[in-house]
């Protein structure tokens, strides 16, 4: 590993601010699925709102985590129990969000399949199972960027191809499966072809390492320009996609494409603003809310979810833009909250 760049890329602005948006995006895409009245979802209001919450959101927060993992020192077993650990916070934060729910399927208020609310397979499962994979990956692949370019392929094109293990949507191989792969309701984010994502991200630090003099004296201003057009030519492809969260959740290799590239003209979008926005109070405010991500993401379920129950589809325009106002308002004081208790506890620590 090189020392120095792994010193380099330990704290990235850019990430932190890609993360910070990200989590903006993904508190109102949020609001927008679970509070909005359906017509202002099936509108366009709702359609430009789904497509926020789509690529610049998770994609960015998988491909950001792989990233970082590549310049990661730790082992496999360090890895491992992280993923673990990730994995079953997962399960947690389900139960936590839903808790609400949770309450009512059991008090006999609805009739829904509550083990689809606990087994939903989110983000933190599926970053914890990328990270076992990178792990594993990592082990057996350390020399050029080929295999990983090939592993981009071959996941991208088996992705929706793979058939389901069982015929009963209720057994306990549904659930597994859910996490992994197939079209099942609760499967969110499934490891394909969500992990995808991650591998780009560590697939582009690897590339980054091996040829940074190369990639420095390249022109890539026609690349950018030719790819920012093609997504403008190609957006509405995209934004039919992310209306339809099942198609989303479940996309196919050509979507992958499309978003591989919509990350690149992104970040450097993200990093062109950050050296023009860099010292003042909003910047600052999205790399502090980018390097807290995990926080805010579990405190901004615990709050939309738990709502969600109370108010599900019922409120208009007016009523969305406000609730993000004080969603992120709160979001923001209980992860400050949370960054303090945290400081409190290392300190003690040391001092013992």
């Amino acid at each position: 590993m090189d020392t120095k760049a792994n010193n380099t890329w330990q704290r990235n602005k850019t990430a932190d601010f890609l993360k910070g948006i990200a989590v903006l995006l993904m508190i109102q895409v949020h609001i927008m699925e679970l509070f909005a009245k359906q017509e202002i979802l099936d509108g366009t209001f709702g359609k430009v709102s789904l497509f926020l919450g789509g690529p610049p959101a998770a994609p960015v927060f998988m491909a950001v985590m792989g990233y970082f993992i590549f310049y990661s020192g730790k082992s496999l077993n360090q890895n491992l129990i992280r993923a673990l650990k990730l994995f079953f916070g997962g399960i947690l934060l389900n139960i936590g969000l839903n808790l609400n729910l949770l309450l009512s399927i059991y008090h006999g208020k609805f009739e829904l399949n509550p083990w689809h609310y606990v087994f939903g397979a989110d983000i933190l499962p599926l970053a914890g199972l990328s990270i076992a994979g990178l792990a594993f990956i990592k082990r057996f692949f350390r020399t050029g960027p080929l295999p990983y370019l090939l592993l981009l392929v071959i996941f991208s094109f088996i992705s929706t191809r793979l058939p389901d293990i069982t015929d009963n949507s209720d057994s306990i191989k549904a659930y597994i499966q859910a996490f992994f792969w197939g079209q099942y309701k609760w499967s969110y984010f499934p490891f394909l072809p969500w992990f995808i994502y991650p591998l780009a991200g560590y697939t582009f630090a690897l590339v980054r390492t091996l040829y940074e003099d190369n990639l420095k004296a390249l022109n890539i201003r026609p690349v950018i320009i030719i790819s920012t057009l093609f997504l403008i030519f190609t957006f509405k492809y995209a934004a039919d996609i992310t209306h339809n969260l099942q198609i989303y959740y479940h996309h196919d290799e050509v979507f992958v494409g499309w978003v591989l590239i919509f990350l690149g003209v992104w970040t450097l979008l993200n990093h062109f603003a950050l050296k023009l926005t860099e010292g003042n109070m909003f910047s600052k405010y999205i790399q502090w809310l980018g390097k807290n991500v995990t926080a805010a993401y579990v405190i901004q379920w615990l709050i939309v979810g738990n709502i969600a129950t109370e108010i599900f589809k019922t409120q208009n325009v007016l009523n969305i833009t406000l609730w993000f106002a004080v969603i992120t308002a709160a979001v923001s004081l209980f992860v400050l909250m949370y960054e303090k208790m945290i400081r409190k506890i290392q300190s003690n620590k040391s001092v013992n």
